[in-house]
């Protein structure tokens, strides 16, 4: 269930234009680049669980690009998760990749 939902959530970010959406991380990830991470699982009545996930979109690594990135295409990628799950939270983050900070919107959204 968990792997077809990633599979799910990579083909919605992949609607969205300058958005490539994948089940994993890529090997070497590039602006635009977007995968899901399990946040976590919590019981629900009965068997069920919510699914909690952490999306990450990569970001031009100029600091005035990627605010330009996301004021431009966070309303898209809020629309094309709609189908898959509620987006709760979205914030820029940096990662620090390979010795230096990447910048990457960090989406946090759950499903059923």
């Amino acid at each position: 269930m968990l792997a077809e939902f990633r599979t799910t959530i990579a083909g919605a970010l992949s609607t969205v234009e300058g958005v490539n959406g994948y089940a994993y991380r890529p090997a070497t990830p590039r602006p635009g680049d977007a995968w899901p991470l399990l946040g976590s699982l919590e019981r629900s009545e009965g068997v069920s669980f919510y699914v909690t996930w952490r999306v990450l979109i990569f970001l031009p690594q100029d600091e005035r690009a990627a605010s330009d990135w996301i004021d431009a295409n966070y309303e898209a990628v809020v629309d094309a998760l709609e189908p898959v799950g509620f987006v709760d939270r979205i914030e820029p983050v940096a990662l620090n990749a390979s010795g230096s900070d990447q910048l990457a919107l960090q989406i946090l959204m759950r499903g059923e």
